[in-house]
């Protein structure tokens, strides 16, 4: 769940109170289509309140995307006392092998609506992104490269009842760029996941329209210091199969410095069969 995900970056901040403190953070996918997709992160609390990592990542997989396609992040997170910031600014370097290549930034908002002191909770957050992508473009058997701009907003809402149990439901809508369809690119190389939560491990390079998402989550402690979680979302792609994702999981709290989340994603474009991704996300605290 991603909520629990960003729950764990917040309570980052708190980790070592005032002391200086960094983490990492390695999130790694696989499944169908031979897909191999990792991410690596490093992250330095500078103050009590503010927080800055460097990552790289790749994706590869045999249906298109043979050589790895590399990206890199600059995330930097604030922490308010209601509130939580985070900008996230990427780069995806032109492909050799695509010729496609992306920029841009997403921003994301969050505060908290109610706290009560049984651990009950509602927050709020709003999200926008921006991209600027290179891609070529199959026009009449013409292929030619052009670049277009994207964007995002997403909504998201998450209600906890008693620390034990949570429900999040989250809407994205994607801007259309102009003269651009799905079915005229060519191997573009942005993964949709970076403007807005699609709630699939998988990269999706095809342009979203919009994206809806629900999300459960129970907390076991006290016998266990873990949360299960289940979660389904509704992808509508421009020129393209409607898309349904579940995501099942646990996250384990190994120890007051490590987390890790272990993961399955079921996902399904109308007239395509289903497909299976598995994913192991570690954080460490130091």
């Amino acid at each position: 769940m991603r909520k629990l995900l960003l729950a764990a970056a917040i309570a980052a901040f708190a980790v070592t109170g005032a002391r200086a403190a960094w983490w990492v953070e390695n999130d790694y996918s696989t499944g169908s289509n031979d897909l191999k997709k990792d991410s690596f992160t490093v992250f330095n609390k500078a103050s009590r309140v503010l927080a800055a990592g460097l990552n790289a990542s790749f994706y590869s997989d045999s249906a298109g995307y043979k050589d790895r396609i590399y990206s890199f992040h600059l995330p930097l997170m604030y922490s308010g006392p209601t509130y939580f910031i985070s900008l996230k600014p990427f780069l995806y370097p032109v492909s050799p092998s695509t010729g496609s290549g992306a920029s841009g930034g997403k921003l994301y908002f969050l505060t908290s609506l109610s706290e009560g002191q049984d651990e009950s909770y509602t927050h709020l957050s709003l999200s926008g992104a921006w991209a600027r992508q290179k891609a070529f473009v199959n026009e009449a058997g013409t292929l030619d490269r052009k670049t277009f701009s994207q964007s995002a907003v997403e909504v998201q809402a998450e209600k906890s009842f008693y620390g034990q149990f949570f429900f999040q439901a989250s809407a994205a809508g994607f801007s259309k760029p102009p003269g651009i369809s799905n079915s005229a690119l060519v191997r573009p190389v942005l993964d949709q996941s970076e403007l807005a939560y699609l709630g699939a491990f998988q990269q999706l390079t095809a342009i979203p329209e919009w994206a809806l998402t629900v999300q459960l989550a129970r907390n076991m402690q006290p016998d266990f210091d873990s949360h299960l979680y289940a979660g389904y979302s509704k992808i509508s792609f421009r020129q393209a199969d409607l898309a349904n994702s579940l995501v099942f999981g646990m996250k384990l709290n190994l120890n007051e410095k490590s987390n890790l989340d272990l993961a399955y994603n079921a996902y399904k474009q109308e007239s395509s069969d289903w497909k299976s991704y598995y994913k192991i996300f570690l954080q460490l605290f130091f």
